[in-house]
């Protein structure tokens, strides 16, 4: 879900610092089957049924409030924001409207709620499972911001326009650019042949 809607860990895990940013709730996701919206409570069945999700958030780290971000289904098994969202909403069912999004209980029956602490571990062992170490990434330089502008990232190399990045991401400047590495190979692929061609110019001043 981070992935996809290019969200800030405040914006999905608990804080101990107090800021201005009000992550994720319940009440703040809107699931799509065609124009009908599902009841968040609804079984998870019901809920994987869903094409598309809608995320409202209530006020974030720029002072932007109730910005609105939706996704259809991506149609991948397993990278999908919508299939990602349900899960997490039938985790929440049955608790008030106001619970965070990422709230679960255990199998004892305690409620607990995912940290930024878990999301890092993951993040970093996701990339280490896809062999990223071994291909000589530095994985302390992976952390939950990496959910983030990697998701910006893809939008970039997918082809998708600085003003839809930005959009999507919600940002109100550029400082997004900061999140469009360069040493990324794809993205300056045939630029060094297009340097390199000859170019004829008239100079008129």
């Amino acid at each position: 879900m981070a992935f996809f809607f290019l969200l800030r860990v405040g914006e999905y895990t608990p804080s101990p610092d107090s800021r201005q940013t009000i992550p994720l709730r319940k009440k703040d996701i809107r699931m799509w089957r065609g124009n009908t919206v599902l009841d968040n409570d609804s079984d998870l069945m019901t809920l994987l049924t869903a094409d598309a999700v809608t995320i409202c958030l209530e006020n974030q780290k720029n002072g932007d409030r109730m910005s609105t971000v939706h996704h259809e289904t991506s149609g991948d098994a397993t990278l999908d924001p919508v299939r990602s969202v349900a899960h997490l909403l039938f985790a929440t069912r049955g608790m008030p409207d106001t619970t965070a999004l990422g709230t679960y209980k255990t199998s004892n029956g305690r409620v607990c709620q995912v940290r930024a602490t878990a999301i890092l571990a993951m993040v970093r062992l996701a990339a280490n499972q896809c062999g990223l170490a071994a291909r000589g990434y530095d994985l302390t330089r992976i952390g939950t911001h990496s959910l983030r502008s990697g998701g910006a990232m893809a939008l970039k190399l997918a082809g998708y326009d600085h003003d839809m990045i930005r959009k999507l991401g919600r940002w109100n400047s550029d400082t997004y650019l900061h999140y469009i590495q360069s040493q990324i190979g794809e993205l300056t692929a045939g630029v060094s042949r297009s340097m390199a061609r000859l170019t004829w110019f008239r100079n008129v001043g």
